[in-house]
């Protein structure tokens, strides 16, 4: 009996021991179970080391026009799955890469490509806005699927060799 009373004594002293040196630590007890702040995340800033010399190429456009393309086919397959940052990267990049094709091209076929910027233009204004819900998600891929015919159409690289400009354009 008196064996059973020093064990339970001793496994006591051990759990008590074990406990304050648990909760001790090396930081005071109200810091451990407070909430830290954030840090604010700074932006990076990128300086271009040297100034490039680009002309406007049938190879720098047809480049760019792949590049659109997977910008459009990765757009249209991120769209079901609903990752609301994988969509928002994917309209910019396309938007961008049509711009890009647009300041490419001579005034007249430049024109006739503002109609399909403007509309992704919306688009995005759209997504970045209310984002893609169940709603809008059925007409914004039947928008983006018919800018895509309308510039694979108009616009590929083999239809226009003739029309790329010498320089660009400021815009």
């Amino acid at each position: 009996m008196v064996k059973v009373r020093c064990i339970y004594g001793f496994l006591l002293i051990v759990f008590m021991a074990t406990s304050l040196f648990g909760l001790a630590g090396c930081a005071q007890l109200r810091d451990k179970f407070i909430r830290k702040p954030e840090e604010e995340i700074k932006n990076k800033t990128y300086y271009a080391v040297r100034e490039y010399d680009v002309e406007p190429s049938l190879e720098l456009y047809t480049k760019r026009y792949i590049f659109w393309k997977t910008w459009h086919k990765e757009l249209l397959d991120v769209l079901p799955k609903g990752n609301r940052k994988k969509i928002v990267v994917a309209v910019e990049q396309e938007l961008s890469n049509l711009m890009d094709l647009q300041n490419m091209l001579v005034e007249e076929k430049a024109l006739s490509m503002q109609e399909d910027i403007d509309q992704l233009m919306s688009i995005e204004m759209e997504i970045k806005k209310s984002g893609v819900t169940r709603g809008n998600k059925v007409h914004i891929r039947r928008q983006l699927e018919s800018i895509g015919k309308k510039v694979k159409k108009n616009f590929s690289y083999r239809k226009m060799g003739g029309y790329v400009r010498d320089d660009f354009r400021d815009k």
